[in-house]
């Protein structure tokens, strides 16, 4: 295995932060959902969800944002355990693919984080 240098409980530690953001994405794909609507065409002016799911419905915005809040806020903690225990990964192009690809998630859940939050917000 290519990271069989790591503790047992820092491999726990892996598993839980990479959970936080993987369990609610596959379960109702809120990030996904929301960043798909913005680029995929309207259809009779409504935007498309890549699934829909309850999230969606304007009575569960809060829960929205607490869901994107802890998928960006598990992306962040194993980008930072994964950056500190480099040493213990035996193969550098796997550490480096899989921390592009959590800084890529983590930018694109800050961003899809920030318009849900930002859009919720009423003015009048």
């Amino acid at each position: 295995m290519i990271v069989t240098k790591m503790s047992k409980m820092q491999k726990i530690w892996l598993g839980i932060f990479a959970s936080m953001f993987l369990v609610p994405e596959i379960l109702w794909s809120p990030v996904m959902n929301y960043a798909y609507s913005l680029f995929a065409p309207t259809v009779k002016g409504s935007y498309q969800l890549l699934r829909y799911n309850f999230l969606f419905g304007y009575q569960q915005e809060n829960l929205l944002k607490f869901i994107i809040f802890i998928q960006f806020l598990g992306i962040i903690l194993f980008f930072i355990f994964w950056f500190k225990n480099k040493k213990n990964i035996e193969s550098k192009l796997f550490f480096w693919s899989v921390l592009f690809l959590s800084v890529i998630f983590s930018c694109i859940t800050f961003f899809v984080f920030c318009l849900v939050f930002f859009l919720s917000l009423s003015f009048f």
